[in-house]
């Protein structure tokens, strides 16, 4: 809400948002400017998100009919947009910050995502890609590409003095995320079992994997918490709690979670793969290993673990990187501008 909606109403005057869950901004602020402002359409109960995304212009018509640009995000934001750009001409900005086509299993769901993910970049008034890489693979398509990364309140999320737990006591791996198999966390829990009884894992989010991977921790003797999805607003204290923060994904777009964990300085370590390497620089701003090798792993998080000297110098520049480049104001503030423009050439 602070990130983007309260800059895109103060730019526009008026924001409508379209949201997959049945919800309303009452739940989330009493905060008057924006209840003023922004104007939430949901579903009046639980709703698969393709049946949303596909109804939404039935449902919303005179709602979306009226608005001037749409800012929509990856394949269930476009599909809506797809339709309105259609029935009424409305133009829409899309983010493009990760390829939900390569993510699926070989088959028909993976050629419809596909399709709809190449129809929406070439139909698209601009796209913002979040990497280089897929600055590049958006280019093929659309006509205009904006390069654009995630960015992260670094007021909010910030170091924390004092907030690390004792020495004494087992050291805290934190991942945050979904509990899915592209984020490879069974090789973080055998890289744990490496370092014996020293560390513990904490995952934090949801997913199909959690008890899989409950039941692989009692078998490797690894202790892990599982809190569950937790509150943007009480994220910050949870990676101040933390001693190393690790993403071991086999694929990656240009992560949030590790974008908040380096802004908050803490040392972290991450797959040399997609968008990681665009944000860990090996032995600067961070570690990087094989997501294949769990003993590389378990190699980087008893270095970090071990060595306070080091870990503070990558966490220092870690926060150093995040404040120069993915600080959200700024980034947000770019955005608002190409919108401006496309609006007003419309």
């Amino acid at each position: 809400m602070d990130g983007y909606f309260r800059p895109y109403a103060r730019a526009f005057g008026e924001l409508r948002y379209f949201s997959y869950l049945p919800e309303s901004l009452h739940e989330f602020t009493e905060d008057r400017e924006l209840l003023d402002c922004v104007r939430v359409f949901a579903p009046a109960g639980p709703m698969w998100r393709g049946r949303r995304a596909v109804g939404m212009t039935r449902a919303h018509a005179a709602e979306l009919k009226s608005c001037g640009l749409l800012r929509v995000f990856q394949i269930t934001g476009v599909i809506p947009a797809l339709i309105a750009n259609s029935r009424w001409g409305i133009p829409y900005v899309t983010t493009y910050g990760f390829s939900y086509a390569q993510l699926s299993q070989p088959g028909p769901k993976r050629v419809l995502k596909g399709f709809v993910e190449r129809l929406g970049l070439k139909r698209a008034a601009a796209v913002i890609a979040t990497t280089e890489e897929l600055r590049s693979l958006a280019a093929r398509f659309a006509r205009r590409v904006e390069l654009i990364p995630n960015g992260v309140d670094t007021a909010l999320f910030s170091p924390r003095d004092g907030a690390r737990r004792s020495p004494t006591g087992p050291r805290r791996i934190l991942y945050v995320g979904r509990l899915s198999p592209e984020k490879n966390l069974e090789t973080v829990v055998a890289a744990t079992s490496y370092l014996g009884g020293a560390a513990m894992d904490v995952m934090v989010g949801s997913g199909l994997l959690r008890d899989r991977l409950a039941e692989l921790a009692r078998d490797k003797n690894v202790a892990v918490e599982f809190p569950g999805v937790v509150d943007q607003r009480r994220l910050p204290a949870v990676y101040g709690a933390a001693d190393v923060f690790v993403l071991a994904s086999f694929t990656e777009g240009h992560p949030k979670a590790l974008l908040e964990a380096m802004a908050c300085g803490l040392p972290c370590v991450a797959s040399n793969r997609g968008g990681n390497v665009s944000l860990v620089t090996d032995g600067e701003t961070g570690l990087l290993f094989d997501p294949q090798d769990a003993k590389a792993l378990a190699g980087c998080l008893k270095r970090v673990l071990s060595d306070a000297a080091l870990a503070e110098r990558l966490g220092r520049a870690a926060r150093d990187l995040v404040l120069s480049r993915y600080d959200l104001r700024s980034l947000v503030g770019r955005e608002i501008d190409l919108l401006r423009l496309l609006y007003s050439r419309r």
